[in-house]
């Protein structure tokens, strides 16, 4: 049995494997807990991850229908006050009234499953259906968004799985646009679906889980009749590691893969990359790992 035969592929794993193939491998295969920090700005972090999460909270409270003058009469730090007022602007300009926030939908693709977790799904009178997705960490320009997992994922599980917005039909890949919203700066990215586009997005994500279930299907470890597959996270790696050895410095898996203790910075990170998904850390497991 293949140890991926039952795996939800979200787009946060499949972009830990584009960027580490070990690092999918060590944190969705062996399910390694492994004690380091992300980046070495442990307060800078948390405090970012904190109010991010916070603003989704009060868009979200807004999408249900909560009117804005009570959310904003809540807000106490400055800067978010300044993404809320960016955000009411800019929502009642660009957004329709219909809206459907945090929605997880799951597709089929060759076999397999793809789930997305949508923080915004809008559509319009004319029937066209938006994906919005809220960012409050560092601007992004097109060009590095376009690559990312998320681009390619979202619209395709909605083209897939998204008939009920469409009143039980399909929607057509050309009526769905996925638009990053940055809170920093106040901007919008936006990517138009087609259908070209949609068949390249599947061949591409249908390649890629095929290249991941060779690797598992070829490299498991050997076991007898009576004996349960081997789980010592110490043993040999099939999955190769990165190399652009510039991520190994925002991945809790460092010093597991030799590649160095401290963490770096997050003034180390280039503007066109983002720090890795939390790997969230069971301390009461911690005894389990071999120093």
């Amino acid at each position: 049995m293949n140890p991926l035969d039952e795996f939800i592929f979200s787009q946060s794993a499949l972009q830990d494997y584009v960027d580490c193939p070990r690092r999918f491998e060590l944190r969705y295969l062996r399910e390694v807990k492994w004690p380091a920090l992300e980046t070495q700005s442990v307060i800078e972090f948390e405090e970012a991850m904190q109010r991010g999460q916070e603003f989704h909270h009060l868009l979200h409270q807004h999408a249900l229908g909560v009117p804005a003058k009570v959310i904003e009469a809540t807000i106490r730090d400055a800067e978010m006050r300044l993404w809320w007022d960016a955000y009411v602007v800019w929502q009642a300009e660009r957004l329709p009234v219909e809206r459907h926030p945090e929605i997880t939908m799951t597709a089929a693709i060759g076999g397999r499953l793809l789930m997305a977790k949508y923080d915004l799904i809008a559509r319009t009178a004319e029937g066209e259906i938006l994906i919005v997705d809220w960012k409050t960490g560092r601007s992004k320009r097109p060009g590095a968004l376009a690559s990312r997992m998320q681009t390619l994922v979202y619209p395709f599980v909605l083209a897939r799985a998204g008939d009920w917005l469409n009143d039980g039909a399909p929607i057509p890949p050309d009526r769905i646009r996925m638009i990053y919203w940055f809170a920093e700066d106040a901007r919008a990215v936006e990517f138009t679906i087609n259908a070209e586009k949609l068949a390249a997005d599947e061949l591409r994500l249908t390649k890629m889980l095929d290249e991941l279930f060779a690797w598992t299907t070829d490299n498991q470890q050997p076991t007898t009749s009576n004996q349960q597959p081997a789980t010592d996270n110490r043993q040999p790696f099939a999955f190769p590691m990165t190399e652009v050895e510039r991520r190994c410095g925002f991945c809790v898996y460092r010093s597991l893969c030799n590649r160095g203790e401290a963490a770096s910075g997050l003034e180390a990170l280039e503007e066109e990359e983002e720090l890795p998904a939390p790997v969230t850390l069971d301390l009461d497991a911690l005894e389990e790992i071999a120093f």
